[in-house]
């Protein structure tokens, strides 16, 4: 939790998710080779 406020008698609260280094998201490189390619419509 990183507040809250209680105005007019309505609680607010803000909330901050904290993610373990596991599960955040992380680059994947991914290599691929040009082949030259002939595509021959028949």
């Amino acid at each position: 939790m990183t507040a809250a406020k209680l105005s007019n008698g309505l609680l607010t609260i803000d909330l901050q998710r904290e993610l373990p280094e596991e599960k955040k998201p992380r680059p994947i490189r991914i290599e691929a080779r040009a082949t030259p390619r002939t595509i021959t419509q028949q």
